[in-house]
């Protein structure tokens, strides 16, 4: 009957109270939350700090040292062999070159070698002892399955120890310069320090050695080609040589002159003479052709411009000028006229004959002129001749000795080569050099204990928080007078705290009547009003208090109850739990007292049953009946009670919990009210609702709740106050 009994739902806001207020971040519910859990937070808080602790020192340091190297990417140039390597350092692409050959396996392996770090456990896997939990982890051990050994090869050992290496050097250029940080770490703060400066030695080293090998390379190669270009100009020069002495060439250059100069010449007469046989051979071409008439060979060039006919021209004109003189004074016959005519026709006769000699010679010169000019013209075609006959030898000479020339300085240039490179071979420069050498550092920079304890215990702080809210959003159990009032929807009559104190624990039953607890009794008054208030119509009341379960803190709730409403008027106190009776053991009454069983049994009478202690009537349970609901249920309970109420102003009923039993049903029924105790944070919501259900649905007159066993430092517990009822408080002033 009892399991068909189903909560009321509880009403998801309280009335008055808006939507929108849930929607707004309670900050003082978040600190009530905190602080409920503080030492739950503080405690898991300090546990993953000090287990971080333990981690962090048990963890082996790792100490750094930084290596300063600087790359040059313009190196000094002791001789320009760069150029037959086309080695180009002027870009950005060069410097990060440099960076991963800093990182190449060959560095790491010279780094090795060096500082012999394949005996070093650290970097040889091999040499490490295996952990305690290799064996749990292996489940090939397991099923027995066996791999094949693998040797230890010296080429693996050393590809794994590069491989650990790798993972301890850190290279970081810095931006915009020259400048590259070698980091190295390891478990030994010196093995660090040499590490690093090995890595930027090792590389120096493998670039000069790189660069040596270039040289020698560049050397061999050029050695190579001088045999070729010695061959070559042996032939060549033999080829000079003997074209020398077959064309017989001794002075090319001063033949080839003097043939110049020859020819010249030779062009020069000839024109001279091609010039006068022009003129000679118009003249000669008029005397042939009678194309002069008598008289006029006076009037040739040649006539005119001979000395002999311009001297006799003179004569004759001096004599002409005689002769006119002498006619003006004398007579045709006077003798000195005639001397003067006879010396003038004289003059005239040989000017005649020596004209006429100068024509002849006209016409023998022009003869003489054009055998000249054939002469002067052979002449000149043999010197050209002979002129272009030199030169063709001299192009062929020079050809000759073209090659012989560039095959010469080609072999005096690798010559020169081979011997700077061979006197330069020793002398190395490189492209990087060391700015800070790495010096041995004092403190690790792994693990970073603070760090890591601040972030371990920052982390568990916030974990710790997050399964505060967690558990405080699971938890669905009655803890506040606000779950009450929103999960069972009923009043609260008052709270009740926590007692820590151990010795009020052994008396809790009647810790009102306690002057050193003044906070618990005023309380228990809160609950008395409350209590009195719901039955203001009422001369006699009667009260049933009740719980979910046992344990609860109905029975104690019900003694202190009594004894408050004792100080107001003729109080009775009645342990109706007839299952674990409680009351009069509390009380200290006789053990074998009679009691409401034997009432409700008919063997013994009610002065017999009545216990007066600390000012109130108490009637204990009696001897445990077999059958406590019909005891409850029967008629004689009913009349006992309203036989009772006659005499008591205040009844109070210590009844059963409702979840193990339906005694409180039966009870109910005769009640004016009904106090339904609940322990904060014991019980879910949904076990108390189902209980508080059961009686609603019985009609019994739940008046309202008292939750007990409060924390009295949460902001819900109203009515109770510890701070604020201080024995030295109000109380002390009420004298």
């Amino acid at each position: 009957m009892s399991s068909e009994f189903k909560p009321i739902p509880a009403s998801p806001v309280l009335p008055g109270k808006p939507q929108a207020e849930e929607d707004i971040i309670d900050l003082r519910q978040i600190f009530h939350v905190l602080n409920s859990y503080r030492w739950a937070i503080a405690g898991f808080t300090l546990a993953v700090s000090l287990i971080a602790i333990m981690v962090v020192f048990s963890v082996t340091p790792i100490y750094q040292a930084t290596t300063v190297l600087q790359i040059e990417q313009e190196q000094a140039k002791v001789v320009s062999i760069e150029e037959m390597y086309g080695i180009d350092g002027g870009s950005d692409s060069y410097l990060n070159t440099q960076l991963e050959v800093l990182k190449s396996r060959s560095v790491l392996e010279k780094t090795i070698r060096e500082l012999k770090l394949l005996d070093n456990p650290e970097f040889n896997a091999r040499l490490q002892a295996p952990a305690w939990y290799d064996d749990l982890l292996n489940w090939r051990h397991w099923f027995g399955i066996r791999l094949p050994g693998v040797a230890d090869d010296d080429a693996i050992v050393m590809r794994d120890s590069i491989t650990l290496l790798q993972e301890r050097i850190t290279i970081e250029p810095v931006r915009k310069t020259q400048i590259v940080k070698i980091h190295a770490q390891s478990e030994n703060s010196k093995l660090a320090a040499a590490i690093a400066n090995a890595i930027a030695n090792a590389y120096i080293e493998a670039y000069l050695e790189s660069k040596l090998a270039l040289t020698l390379n560049a050397t061999d190669w050029m050695q190579g080609r001088m045999g070729e270009l010695s061959e070559k100009l042996n032939t060549a020069e033999q080829e000079l040589q003997d074209y020398r002495e077959q064309e017989e060439l001794i002075d090319l250059e001063g033949v080839l002159t003097v043939s110049s100069n020859e020819l010249k010449a030779l062009t020069e007469s000839l024109v001279k003479l091609r010039n006068k046989l022009t003129v000679s051979e118009t003249i000669y071409k008029q005397i042939r052709t009678g194309g002069l008439r008598e008289g006029d060979n006076e009037t040739l060039q040649a006539v005119l411009q001979h000395p002999l006919i311009q001297e006799l021209k003179q004569e004759e004109s001096k004599l002409e000028r005689l002769v006119n003189d002498l006619s003006r004074r004398y007579g045709p016959k006077h003798p000195k006229m005639i001397s003067a005519n006879s010396e003038l026709e004289s003059i005239q006769q040989n000017l005649n004959v020596q004209i006429r000699n100068i024509v002849d010679g006209v016409e023998r010169e022009y003869d003489t002129d054009k055998a000249n000019e054939q002469s002067l013209q052979n002449a000149v075609d043999q010197v050209k001749t002979k002129v272009q006959e030199i030169n063709r030898k001299q192009f062929r000479l020079r050809a000759l000795e073209r090659e012989v020339q560039t095959n010469k300085d080609l072999y005096d240039a690798f010559f020169k080569r081979i011997q700077e490179t061979s006197a330069t071979s020793d002398l190395q420069t490189a492209n990087a050099r060391v700015v800070d050498s790495a010096f041995i550092p004092e403190n690790p920079v792994k693990p970073k204990k603070k760090l890591i304890v601040g972030i371990a215990g920052l982390l568990g702080l916030m974990v710790s928080c997050g399964i505060a809210f967690l558990l405080e959003m699971l938890n669905n159990t009655i803890r506040t007078t606000r779950d009450i009032e929103e999960k069972l929807n009923l009043p609260v009559l008052g709270v009740l705290p926590r007692l820590k104190d151990k010795e009020a624990l052994n008396h809790v039953f009647k810790l009102f009547t306690d002057k050193e607890h003044p906070g618990f009794g005023e309380a228990v008054r809160t609950i008395r009003t409350s209590v009195n208030l719901s039955a203001m119509d009422q001369q006699h009341r009667l009260f049933a208090v009740t719980s979910t379960v046992p344990g609860e803190g109905k029975s104690s709730t019900a003694s202190n109850l009594s004894l408050s409403l004792g100080q107001l008027g003729k109080t009775l106190l009645i342990d109706c739990d007839l299952r674990r009776p409680v009351v009069g053991k509390n009380f200290q009454v006789k053990g074998g007292s009679a009691g409401l069983a034997n009432l409700l049994a008919g063997s013994c009478s009610v002065s017999e049953t009545v216990h007066k202690i600390d000012g109130i009537d108490i009637i204990p349970c009696g001897q445990v009946p077999p059958n406590p609901q019909e005891l409850l249920a029967s008629d004689r309970f009913s009349a006992l009670l309203k036989k009772l109420r006659e005499h008591y102003d205040y009844i109070v009923l210590d009844c059963p919990p409702v979840q193990n039993v339906s005694d409180v049903l039966m009870v109910s029924r005769h009640c004016d009210g009904l106090i339904y105790v609940v322990e904060a944070g014991r019980m879910q919501s949904t076990a108390v609702g189902a209980a508080v259900g059961r009686l609603l649905q019985a009609k019994a007159p739940v008046t309202g709740t008292v939750l007990n066993k409060i924390n009295p430092d949460t902001k819900d517990a109203y009515g109770y106050n510890q701070g604020y009822y201080d024995a030295q408080g109000y109380y002390a002033g009420q004298s």
